[in-house]
């Protein structure tokens, strides 16, 4: 019977002892209404593979052979906006910004003024309107739709149903007017169950009430969302002016709404960044015959202790295809291999993504774990398991890695990059084009 019992629920809770009687009743509740013992066996059994999966990662480079993957440089690229016709944008938005925020704290910014606070929508200082990234990203798409005749479908993810960014996103595009574009649809990440290293879950307690303690599925979790039919969000196609664009109802999947678009390809990049926007142009150019473009920022050297992702050519088992490899799986080798026409060494990953449709509805992203991390003080700790964009690359049968220069993009990471942000965006010319 897929329904728990107070003793069935106690026997999987690491921290039982927190509740009282009251909140027994209200937890048991809660677990059946959302988590029946199926989706917990579930979670369960997606972490147990994602653990298995990390010790299969780690042996990836064993009796490989390694090169550099094949890549173009944005400078070689004769791109324009026109090369974005049949692309839709996702711009992913669901991060708490836990870190953003506890700086804006430290600054002394009020706590009361951060009750609907999202890192993508926070505002930018003396910028127009106080907008915050998202919000400008969409206005230059706006802009860019608006310019060169076209009409991009964009996506926005956020965090999981009932977060503040899936409440405060909709809100925002709602209140102007989806930023005159034509296609809008918001899409609200998974969450998962986290699990303690004994299997268990943890219950927290929120200004009284009980909850199981969960997390978004990870990077990977929106585009595996995207795959879903009647994923939350709305759907706008009834032009420019409408503001009805928020429903809830949804019957076929997001790529399905896009292949009916006529939309071939995504472009994938982050809500939380500010770019110069004939970055997207390049990103569509690179892509045209391919089917996964991964954007990186070439080496100038490659220290042992550089810790951001790399993307390399793997050849191994007669199979050959481009990977993103973390600091814990790359040897020494790894860190010796450099471009011979450019001298640069492996570029490192950016997180953006040009992406077929037909590869994302073909393949699915393998279950993924993080590094442990301390999700509940007290409780040692451990991994979170969802999906991880990387993932997408490898089952490319046509993968390029499209090099960029790191000033063609600035990312909101704590308050003190909002001093900054503001002057970047107007170096990219980004106000006059927000501001029509």
């Amino acid at each position: 019977m897929n329904t728990w019992t107070i003793d069935t629920l106690r026997d999987v809770v690491c921290n039982w002892d927190q509740l009282d009687e009251s909140a027994v009743n209200d937890f048991l509740e809660l677990m059946n209404q959302r988590f029946p013992p199926d989706v917990f066996n579930d979670h369960l059994g997606k972490r147990r593979r994602a653990l298995e999966n990390v010790v299969v990662s780690k042996k990836l480079l064993d009796g490989a052979a390694q090169s550099f993957p094949d890549a173009v440089s944005y400078q070689s690229l004769n791109s324009s906006f026109d090369d974005m016709a049949g692309f839709a944008i996702v711009f992913t938005a669901g991060g708490e910004g836990e870190r953003l925020r506890l700086s804006l704290l430290d600054r002394g910014v009020p706590a009361e003024s951060l009750q609907d606070f999202t890192k993508a929508t926070y505002p930018l200082k003396g910028f127009y309107e106080d907008f915050g990234a998202l919000q400008i990203n969409l206005a230059m798409v706006g802009w860019i739709c608006r310019q060169h005749k076209l009409d991009i479908p964009v996506i926005v993810t956020t965090g999981p149903e009932g977060s503040i960014t899936d409440r405060v996103i909709p809100e925002i595009l709602k209140k102007h007017n989806n930023f005159g574009l034509s296609y809008v649809k918001v899409v609200s990440q998974d969450e998962r169950l986290h699990f303690t290293v004994d299997e268990k879950i943890a219950v927290q307690l929120t200004s009284g009430s009980p909850s199981p303690v969960t997390q978004p599925d990870e990077t990977g979790g929106p585009l595996m969302k995207l795959k879903q039919k009647g994923a939350a969000g709305g759907i706008n196609t009834n032009g420019k002016d409408s503001t009805d664009c928020i429903s809830r109802i949804n019957t076929t999947s997001t790529l399905q709404w896009l292949a009916n678009l006529g939309c071939d390809k995504l472009l994938v990049v982050q809500g939380t960044a500010i770019y110069e926007p004939k970055m997207l142009a390049y990103m569509s150019s690179a892509a045209k015959g391919h089917d996964c473009v991964g954007v990186g920022i070439p080496r100038s050297g490659f220290d042992a202790k550089d810790p951001f992702g790399t993307f390399v050519c793997v050849d191994k088992d007669g199979r050959r295809k481009v990977c993103i490899i973390e600091q814990d799986i790359r040897n020494d080798e790894t860190r010796t291999i450099i471009n011979k026409d450019t001298g640069a060494y492996l570029p490192f990953n950016t997180g953006l993504y040009a992406i077929d449709r037909r590869l994302l509805e073909d393949n699915d992203l393998p279950d993924y774990a993080t590094p442990p991390k301390e999700v509940i003080p007290g409780i040692p700790r451990s991994p979170k398991i969802g999906y991880a964009a990387t993932d997408i690359l490898p089952s490319a049968k046509r993968p390029l890695i499209l090099t960029v220069s790191p000033d063609m993009y600035a990312v909101i990471k704590t308050a003190e990059d909002l001093e900054t942000m503001s002057a970047t965006a107007v170096r990219f010319g980004l106000r006059e084009m927000v501001a029509l």
